[in-house]
């Protein structure tokens, strides 16, 4: 008999044989029986000393037969104890017995391309995500797949149905993941640590100086249901890979459940408490998505998955200078309809202030209609330091409640990107339609622009751009427009670019790149005076103009 056949539905010829009292994961309520077999079942799939000692485990593999002395190869933590209704597991396994066979395509990273071939400097392990390692189950909270199988369905797996062969390899994929959490250094270390711990205490006479192993309850109190759910969305199609979805999207499965225990009367009755002297108050919950096992789980399929992202090209200082040369074009011809006017008014001066300062696509939009018209005389007359100042008003990354920063950008970058005349345009159109409470890159009603608003004027400049050969570096003929080129990060990384090639200090960068962090203390609550933040930012001013002149 193999280990695997204790799970099997075996049919006897007593009568008094039901589905009732367990053997191995069989039922029966024929205690004759189940003395008489019960030591033949032991003898070939394992023994224990005494339930719970571990390190007494010995068992045949269910897969090869192999003989396996604990604490190696693996073994569910179930063994040796009945459980519930539920007899002994008696599931071994050799490590590289328990494997993910790719029955379902679950993506694997490899820290290696065959472009880079040529420049590794250690062997890849091929085997790593996919065999577990021996000692594994010593360090992890860890059932065998059918011993999840029945804590989350209270019965037996079906031979016949594909849909539970698909759950027991989403399992074994999901304990396997927990298993690659831990390194295999960490893994092997405390193997040898453990047997040496036995060794020393069987040499000494002494007690074991280890905690025993309790069989798990027949439920779910871990997450290894979510842990499944997550693992069966990785294989959907998504958006940047057709053939999985990435670890974010998955994750938000677990967060959701997450939330709604947080409301419920058991997460909050299970809560706790603690605040720092700052005042910051943590939260420590004990509901089944913060378990060891998920977080083991989360972090080791975090691991494994390759994480893709299709990152915005970078729109350089000479693109977009030529892009706004284009748009002013059709802008001042007589026979551009209003409409279309005011749409590349609002467009030249959103991408003028976003290249200018290599601002985040959506912090761009937080421009202040009204302090952008009551400033824009501020710099006018300056000589060579002429500049134009600019008042964002809004929630930003990395603070809390709102805030206005003021800072001051050139009127003409080195390029040729006339960003006060653009910004100009943008204030007479306000004035004229009398919007002041509302954002400065506004709709007709007032209410604020988006990022999609913005790159449905310049996708088909960029479009035209494409096609000539001097812009055949650029904007590669390969690449798509539209998925490459967006408000979300290209204006920001062109201006990252240019400002690098024209040799400009990393430090001026730096400053320009982490201007909120270094206005949060600052920074004032929107009912302060404007002009008082342009006085204090007087010191910050020279610095600001240097970035966006350079452009």
């Amino acid at each position: 008999m193999s280990g695997g056949d204790m799970y099997t539905n075996r049919q006897t010829s007593s009568s008094n044989c039901q589905q009732g009292t367990t053997l191995g994961h069989q039922r029966c309520t024929n205690h004759s029986f189940l003395l008489f077999t019960f030591p033949t079942y032991i003898g070939v799939h394992g023994s224990s000393e005494r339930p719970g000692y571990w390190w007494t485990w010995r068992g045949n593999c269910a897969h090869c037969s192999r003989r396996i002395l604990a604490p190696l190869g693996i073994f569910c933590q179930n063994f040796s104890s009945p459980r519930e209704g539920w007899m002994p597991c008696r599931y071994a396994s050799c490590a590289q017995c328990y494997k993910d066979d790719q029955a379902l395509p679950f993506k694997v990273n490899r820290a290696f391309n065959d472009e880079a071939a040529y420049y590794r400097r250690r062997k890849e392990d091929t085997n790593k995500y996919l065999v577990a390692r021996d000692g594994d189950w010593t360090i992890t909270p860890f059932q065998c797949d059918k011993c999840w199988f029945v804590n989350i369905y209270g019965r037996l797996p079906s031979k016949l149905s594909l849909s539970d062969g698909n759950v027991l390899a989403t399992i074994r994929r999901a304990n396997l993941d927990i298993f690659w959490s831990r390194e295999y250094r960490t893994v092997k270390s405390t193997v040898g640590s453990l047997k040496e711990i036995v060794r020393r205490a069987k040499e000494a006479g002494r007690p074991m100086p280890l905690d025993t192993m309790e069989p798990w309850p027949v439920s779910d109190r871990e997450g290894m249901g979510m842990a499944i759910m997550m693992l069966e969305k990785s294989l959907e199609k998504g958006r940047n890979d057709g053939t999985y979805m990435q670890y974010d999207t998955c994750r938000k499965l677990r967060s959701a459940a997450f939330n709604v225990f947080s409301a419920t009367t058991q997460g909050n009755s299970k809560r706790f408490a603690m605040k720092s002297k700052d005042g910051r108050v943590a939260h420590m919950f004990q509901g089944s998505t913060q378990s060891l096992l998920m977080e083991r789980f989360a972090l080791g399929m975090k691991s494994r998955m390759p994480q893709k992202s299709k990152r915005n090209k970078a729109l350089v200082a000479e693109v977009v200078a030529d892009l706004l040369n284009r748009m002013e074009e059709e802008l001042v011809d007589p026979e551009t309809s209003p409409e279309r006017k005011r749409e590349l008014s609002m467009a030249g001066g959103y991408i003028a202030v976003t290249f200018g300062y290599s601002l985040r696509g959506n912090e761009g939009f937080w421009v202040d209609a009204e302090r952008l018209v009551a400033s824009l005389h501020l710099g006018r007359a300056a000589g060579n330091d002429g500049h134009v100042v600019i008042s964002l008003l809004g929630r930003f990354k990395g603070e809390e409640g709102d805030r206005m920063h003021v800072f001051a950008l050139a009127n003409v970058t080195r390029s040729g990107i006339r960003i006060r005349a653009w910004l100009e345009r943008v204030a007479r159109l306000l004035q004229t339609e009398r919007k002041t409470q509302c954002p400065a890159f506004c709709d007709e009603e007032g209410y604020m622009l988006s990022s999609s608003d913005i790159e449905g004027v310049f996708h088909p400049y960029l479009k035209e751009m494409q096609e000539e050969d001097r812009y055949a570096e650029l904007i590669p003929r390969g690449l798509t427009v539209e998925e490459n080129y967006l408000c979300f990060r290209s204006f920001r990384r062109g201006a990252e670019v240019t400002a690098l090639n024209q040799k400009v200090e990393q430090t001026v960068i730096e400053f320009v790149h982490r201007w909120s962090k270094f206005e949060k203390s600052q920074g004032k609550v929107p009912g302060f005076n404007m002009l008082e933040h342009y006085a204090e930012g007087a010191r910050m001013r020279p610095t600001q103009i240097l970035f966006s002149a350079s452009l």
